[in-house]
């Protein structure tokens, strides 16, 4: 057949048209516009510096258009605007308008800045997916996974590696033609010497500013820390209870706090006998002066042994030697390794290192998140601690007010019971004519049944703490997990003395705790995937653990349209009833239909959802 790129074209005057009716970007369309309150919309408008200039974009029209990219894993902003010149669908999205890459990347930053905004967005469509269907609670799970930081890991610092960055800057600074940088700049924490253009927190000295500035702040919190670690030290041994050496972290701290004690105590017992003196009373034996009491001195030179052996550990640590008074073993030397020096980035200070599976390190954030037993995403946020042990609670709040959202989508007058029950349920035969429909339905949507952890959150902490709802946390690897509970299964509740450890033990052990801890693989590791692998989020586009965090939840609220347009998709089987089990096409949900728009009665649990928005 001859190709004829010449030939005329004849495309439909609608531009809707161009796409199937059963296309997601109807979906990502229909969904945006609803959630697009007044409010949100004014929220997402920049403040108008200028008259002058052409006229902005619809914001509704940008979020949709971001919101699609996402979908479509298509994140970085030149990308976005090649696909509006070139690909139908992002034509439609947009709106057969071309922003340029500039405005897609400040709207994004804008939207993901605000506070609270991406998170209110989130949470919107997570109505919408469960009043459609979605959201069976019988277990949740929650999980981190790292992603990649806007910053390379060659960025970091030392503090030293600050301090000299810092003053290069300033020298640099001094040197140029800056209106005011001459000679200016001493203070490199303050910056009140700095010129305009050098005092801006974007800028790289603000950035090293930013790093010192959490340096002294960790230090701080540090000596806080073996100050009341030494107070406690010393009131057991005040208080008589048996105590050891103190440890060699708050050795110092202890002995510098006895050391103040000892000084008040002796002034106090001066300051007494001169009182009495003055008052005429009996005083006895004056004491002797605090510089020439025996204790006082104990006391200082116990500081000072402190200190030394403090200085000296540094110094031992480097060089791999044996401490001092040991002899030398003449068989292997093994030189003790460096403990890495704390690092901070120059390009993302809030950014940290994060060691990955396989071995290594990137610079990164731990992004925490939780997902329903049919791997709807119920919410997350990012931190920029690699440990998960540190984030169960803050993750099980997140992973309630998911559920509440979700609950009370499913609690709505108009909600399909019947329909959601036949397609959430996981019973072998879910029509069976003594089944009670709603009290299952409650049972699966009213709330979390348990949260499921990996090894990773298991500590004496997370074990113990009380909690709403019941959690079952690994304490080792799947196979030695699978091994004890083939070997050994257990029953019923754990015993009454057993450790925090054996009863979670114990209850993994059980044919209900086995098969709930299944289930954490495939719905969070799912939801991992989706976002990674589909949507493409490898490395945030944005710098800053609130533009992570917002650009995370962006992520999130589209995996979870995902799984909203394949629930939509045509050819859903049927319930036992013969109604449709999943809705045939997507929902017209403003507005009257239109030429290219539908609204079947299939979707009207949807269409319900998303309306209610507004109300």
């Amino acid at each position: 057949m001859p190709v004829d790129r010449d030939a005329p074209a004849l495309l439909p005057v609608n531009m809707l048209e161009r796409v199937p009716e059963d296309h997601v970007v109807r979906l990502v369309i229909d969904t945006v516009e609803a959630m697009a309150t007044p409010e949100l919309t004014a929220r997402l408008v920049p403040a108008v510096r200028s008259r002058r200039g052409r006229r902005r974009y619809d914001p509704v029209m940008l979020l949709t258009l971001l919101a699609y990219s996402y979908l479509r894993g298509v994140l970085p902003s030149r990308a976005i605007e090649d696909r509006c010149r070139h690909d139908v669908t992002f034509r439609v999205a947009c709106g057969k308008l071309v922003p340029d890459h500039v405005t897609i990347a400040r709207f994004r930053k804008l939207a993901c800045s605000q506070d609270g905004l991406m998170e209110e967005l989130f949470y919107a469509v997570l109505r919408v997916c469960a009043a459609a269907g979605l959201g069976r609670l019988t277990v949740v799970a929650g999980d981190g996974v790292k992603i990649g930081a806007n910053a390379s890991k060659e960025a970091n610092r030392t503090e030293a590696g600050l301090r000299k960055l810092a003053a290069k800057i300033m020298a640099g600074a001094a040197a140029g033609d800056e209106p005011g940088a001459a000679g200016a700049g001493e203070d490199l924490s303050g910056g009140e010497g700095l010129g305009p253009g050098w005092a801006d927190p974007r800028s790289r000295l603000g950035r090293v500013r930013a790093c010192l500035a959490d340096f002294a702040a960790q230090r701080e919190a540090a000596e806080a820390a073996r100050r009341a670690q030494g107070q406690a030290w010393l009131d057991a041994q005040a208080a008589g209870q048996p105590v050891t050496k103190p440890p060699a972290c708050v050795a110092v701290d202890a002995a510098r706090i006895g050391l103040e004690q000892e000084v008040a105590r002796h002034q106090a017992l001066v300051d007494e006998w001169d009182r009495k003196r003055a008052a005429g009373e009996k005083t006895g034996r004056k004491p002797v002066p605090v510089e020439v009491s025996r204790r006082v001195a104990r006391q200082r030179e116990r500081l000072d042994r402190a200190e030394a052996t403090a200085r000296a550990q540094p110094a031992e640590d480097e060089a791999g030697e044996p401490e001092p008074g040991r002899k030398k073993k003449k068989k292997k030397k093994k030189k003790k390794k460096k403990k890495p020096k704390p690092v901070r980035n120059v390009t993302d200070p809030a950014s940290a290192l994060m060691p990955v599976r396989g071995g290594g390190l990137k610079q990164g954030y731990n992004c925490q998140d939780t997902a329903a037993d049919d791997r709807l995403m119920l919410g997350g946020f990012a931190s920029a601690n690699a440990s998960d042990t540190v984030h169960a609670a803050r993750l099980e709040a997140v992973a309630l007010k998911g559920a509440r959202v979700v609950a009370g989508a499913h609690a709505d007058p108009g909600h399909d019971v019947a329909g959601c029950h036949a397609r959430m349920c996981t019973t072998k035969d879910p029509g069976d004519p003594g089944h009670d429909v709603s009290a299952c339905h409650a049972q699966m949507i009213r709330a979390p049944g348990v949260i499921v952890f990996d090894a990773g959150y298991c500590s004496e902490a997370n074990l113990t703490a009380e909690g709403s709802v019941d959690r079952l946390i690994a304490t080792g690897n799947r196979l030695t997990m699978g091994k004890a509970a083939a070997d050994n299964p257990a029953t019923g509740p754990p015993p009454q003395d057993a450790t925090a450890t054996e009863a979670m033990d114990h209850k993994l052990r059980t044919p209900q705790g086995r098969a709930a801890y299944k289930r954490r693989a495939p719905d969070i590791e799912g939801v991992h995937a989706s976002i990674k692998d589909v949507i493409g989020l490898r490395r945030f586009s944005m710098r800053g653990l609130t533009l992570a965090t917002g650009e995370f939840l962006l992520a999130g609220l589209c995996h979870n349209l995902l799984l909203l347009s394949r629930l939509t998709r045509p050819g859903a089987p049927e319930t036992s009833t013969g109604s449709a089990r999943m809705p045939g096409n997507y929902p017209q949900l403003a507005g009257p239909p239109g030429p290219g728009r539908t609204c079947a009665a299939a979707t009207h649990r949807l269409h319900l959802a998303l309306a209610g928005i507004h109300q």
